[in-house]
């Protein structure tokens, strides 16, 4: 019985061999080259499941091309190559593909010796330099699928733009060339020349390429530096679908010198849905972003894309996970340099798995230097139908070489598109000084930067983001140059839960509007509809020694639409000590249309002679604001001869209605010495019969404070609340008490002047320290 088991096993075996096929490459084996072995079976001469040994290193005098099974005579279910001793290498100089898999389904290209361990041992690489349309490494056409090249070097030379080291290709019947994978390579350029694109795919209309996976390698030393256009690691061009780019690295091995104003992008895909880029590394000198910084010489002036899509909308791709960080880019003049670009079409990113740009802490893992005016650099840019989360932005020094000029910053930009969301995504760092630093002084140019940006209407939620210790370094001295750093800036949305925090500024812009020096959230007058709920704002801070500008927690502008402002807790604005003629706004008002401000908290101290505001409202006339239930405190102390005066509520406009129920006023803000200085309401006007005040709180406790002004003579002493003028900023009204009784904190009925109703006031309450 046992031999009979021992004959049956035996025959199996011999049987499996035979199915298998073995057949050798090389010098003294079966066949000399891999293109005679390709010969021998799309003529039927080897068939069934086939194994290829390459045996020693071959030369490739002309292309090795293998038809599909059931073409002509070939006939074989599966080819698979390996080779049987390390250093092996197949090249050719060729103007054409150096293997080309013409409708080859199920072949496996595997570089391990004897196909096994996790060594990278085989080389194939065309060493033609060539601009052919068919130049490549190894091309896949007329519906090759279910192909695998795995753990060989790939290298190749091509300059061509529509081809690549590994080139998919187009179809004419069935399936594109889809369902390949290519996984666990290296890929780079051979000696001879850099190629233009390490992979490109542009398929057939109706027969597109899907379905594809470029997985786990390592992509280096590809982008082009002879020629004067676009060089690409990865480029999917037209007629393409599904494919999936997954945990590959690319990076730069030594400095890259640049041959032409061209544009660089690593990840370019330009058609098709459904992609999935995720898990990549890109930057760095070696493998997952590590070594020395990726270094780009100031050559030329080179527009970057780390990940680059303009895709379709019925299916959204996918981007997560990803790490773009490691970089040292030097550019010429001014251009943009971008991490991850939505140009067009759906996409998700970060939903799953957020991306890190750069680093949340310390400094300096991207740098980037400019030598232009006007320059761009954006974490992530959107314009399609955006989910955006979770990601993380950050350790980022941009610089220019000429003092003069600005470079602009943007962490999220959307300037298109419909149905964004953005949430829950770290703009900066909530640890590391700095941690975003514009280091271009700009002294004569307006220098932006802007955390989360928006310039366009549509869907758009902005929610429980992080956005701190973003530092524009301007140093303009020209008070009409508006450059600004904002942490979110938007004509429309939902902005809600965001946390905002660190960002400073050191230029002399005097702008109080929504290009203020530094604000926290610019609502801009672009867009329609703006709610804006639980936001936190602190430590916003101009440091110019001459400031002269605004310091804003909260600035909204808008156009005819009901804005809801509720909620939002804003504290800690500061400038330099020697800036007596700055002010600081905790909320600023300026709008057309109807707008609610309820339940906000603000919180405005310091020993700086500024002005400061709680809450501006400079309203138009069309405008019904309604501000309830806030809570407004000023606080600090002040030395001797120091003038500048506080408002926890400053009405400038009378042409408005104006609610104001239920709110605490609070000023306990003190100067040493003076007069008729810090306020708990202040109204610069003389009359507004659209004044209400109801059940509001007044409390004004330290020396120059005031709850009222009669005749020019202080009377802090009795009930009033309100200094009311019709010069700015000139406390010298003249108005009587009518009705009501003048006991201490009841505030009467109604305010006259000259028989004139000035305000309808009723069960408010007033409080003298």
């Amino acid at each position: 019985m046992k031999k009979i088991i021992i004959y049956l096993f035996s025959i199996i075996i011999l049987n499996s061999l035979s199915a298998q096929n073995i057949k050798t490459v090389g010098t003294g084996g079966d066949y000399s080259t891999l293109k005679a072995v390709f010969d021998a079976i799309n003529s039927g001469t080897v068939t069934g499941a086939i194994t290829l040994q390459i045996t020693s290193s071959t030369t490739e005098s002309a292309s090795a091309v293998l038809n599909a099974s059931g073409t002509g005579s070939a006939s074989y279910s599966s080819i698979n190559i390996h080779p049987t001793i390390t250093g092996l290498t197949i090249v050719g100089n060729i103007i054409g593909p150096l293997i080309d898999m013409n409708g080859a389904d199920n072949v496996t290209i595997d570089g391990r010796v004897n196909a096994s361990g996790t060594t990278k041992d085989l080389i194939i690489s065309n060493t033609n330099t060539g601009t052919g349309a068919t130049t490549s490494t190894i091309r896949f056409i007329n519906s090759a699928e279910n192909n695998l090249v795995k753990y060989c070097t790939l290298k190749g030379s091509e300059t061509g733009t529509g081809n690549g080291v590994i080139f998919f290709s187009t179809a004419t019947f069935i399936n594109g060339n889809s369902t390949n994978t290519i996984d666990n390579n290296n890929i780079s350029s051979d000696a001879a020349g850099r190629p233009v694109n390490a992979i490109f795919s542009s398929g057939t209309l109706n027969y597109e390429n899907k379905g594809n996976t470029i997985s786990n390698n390592n992509i280096y030393d590809f982008l082009n530096n002879t020629v004067a256009y676009a060089s690409r690691a990865i480029n999917i061009s037209t007629n393409n679908n599904l494919w999936t780019i997954t945990g590959n690295s690319f990076y730069e091995t030594t400095n890259f010198i640049p041959f032409a104003d061209v544009e660089y992008d690593i990840i370019s895909i330009t058609s098709g849905i459904n992609y999935t880029v995720s898990g990549n590394y890109i930057g760095g000198s070696s493998a997952s972003c590590g070594g020395t910084a990726w270094t780009k010489t100031n050559a030329h002036n080179n527009t970057f894309y780390a990940i680059y899509l303009n895709v379709g909308t019925t299916s959204a791709s996918s981007i997560q996970n990803n790490t773009i960080r490691n970089f040292n880019w030097n550019n010429s003049a001014a251009t943009d340099w971008t991490a991850i670009n939505i140009q067009a079409g759906a996409a998700n990113i970060g939903t799953t798995t957020g991306n890190t740009i750069g680093s949340s802490s310390g400094t300096g893992s991207i740098a980037i230097n400019f030598g232009g005016n006007g320059a761009n650099v954006y974490g992530i840019k959107i314009a399609g139908a955006t989910d955006c989360r979770n990601n993380t932005i950050g350790s980022f020094t941009v610089s220019n070489t000429n003092s003069t000029y600005a470079t602009n910053f943007y962490g999220i930009s959307r300037t298109s598109g419909d149905n964004t969301t953005i949430i829950s995504n770290t703009i900066g760092s909530t640890s590391s000084a700095n941690n975003i630093q514009l280091n271009a002084t700009s002294s004569a140019n307006a220098q932006i930067v802007i955390g989360i940006n928006n310039t366009v209407g549509g869907s758009l939620i902005i929610n429980n983001n992080t956005i701190a210790n973003l530092n524009n370094n301007s140093s303009n001295t020209d008070i009409t140059s508006l450059g600004f750093i904002n942490g979110i800036a938007s004509g429309f949305g939902t902005i809600t839960n965001n946390t905002i925090h660190d960002l400073t500024n050191a230029n002399a812009n005097t702008s109080s509007d929504f290009r203020a020096s530094v604000c926290g959230i610019a609502l801009t007058n672009t867009g329609t509809g703006k709610t804006v709920t639980g936001n936190t704002i602190y430590n916003l801070s101009n440091t110019y020694s001459s400031f002269a500008g605004s310091v804003i927690g909260l600035y909204i502008s808008n156009n005819n639409s009901t804005n809801a402002i509720t909620g939002n807790f804003i504290y800690n604005l500061s400038v330099n000590a020697s800036s007596t003629s700055a002010s600081l706004c905790g909320l600023s008002i300026n709008q057309v249309g109807s707008a609610t401000y309820s339940n906000n908290i603000i919180n405005l101290s310091g020993t700086t002679a500024t002005t400061i505001y709680g809450i501006y409202d400079g309203g138009a006339s069309s405008q019904a604001c309604n501000i309830n239930f806030n809570t407004i405190y000023i606080g600090g102390s002040l030395s001797s001869g120091i003038s500048n005066k506080s408002y926890c509520l400053y009405g400038a406009s009378t042409g408005n209605t104006r609610i104001y129920t239920d709110n605490i006023f609070m000023n306990a803000r003190s100067t040493a010495s003076g007069k008729s200085l810090h306020y708990a309401t202040y109204f610069n006007y003389a009359v507004s019969t659209a004044l209400s005040l109801n059940y509001n709180d007044y409390y004004v406790s330290g020396t120059g404070g005031i709850l009222g002004y009669y005749n020019g003579v202080d009377v802090t002493s009795l009930p009033l609340i309100i200094g009311m003028d019709a010069n700015s900023m000139n406390i010298n009204p003249s108005f009587a008490i009518a009705g009501g009784t003048s006991t201490a904190n009841y505030i009467p009925s109604v305010y006259t002047m000259t028989g004139t109703t000035v305000a309808t006031i009723s069960n408010d309450y007033a409080l003298v320290n």
